[in-house]
């Protein structure tokens, strides 16, 4: 028969199995939530990019309205927050005697690896 005090001694704190199991679960469930984060944080980096790419581009526009064309524009000119960026590097490159271009956003952090090469042209043709 059981006294009350082998019972109050054996009701005290949690078994190695309980700790375990609550371990596995732990386990499992951020084994689910981490990657799904990870991509939810790479996903908001590449719209903090394209976000950029577009400010970029609408100074390029207000440039050329002034200017005629878009000789003489650069990313530092016109939007040096920009450069700033540690996920993306940005680039741009001019055609046609400089009245096109084209922004290239290229992943640069080991975060953003595997992430695709974005590119937004004067057209306004996308690439993301």
């Amino acid at each position: 028969m059981m006294t009350k005090a082998m019972a109050k001694q054996s009701s005290l704190g949690f078994t190695l199995i309980e700790v375990m199991i609550a371990v596995i679960i732990i386990g499992i469930l951020a084994a689910i939530a981490y990657p799904s984060y990870l991509d939810h944080v790479r996903r908001g980096h590449q719209t903090e990019a394209q976000g950029q790419m577009m400010e970029l581009a609408a100074e390029l526009e207000a440039h050329r309205a002034k200017n005629f064309s878009y000789a003489g524009a650069s990313i530092s000119g016109l939007t040096p927050h920009i450069e700033s960026n540690q996920h993306y590097t940005h680039g741009l490159s001019f055609g046609d005697g400089n009245l096109s271009f084209t922004i290239t956003s290229t992943p640069s952090s080991s975060l953003m690896s595997g992430m695709p090469t974005l590119t937004l042209d004067h057209d306004g043709n996308t690439n993301w």
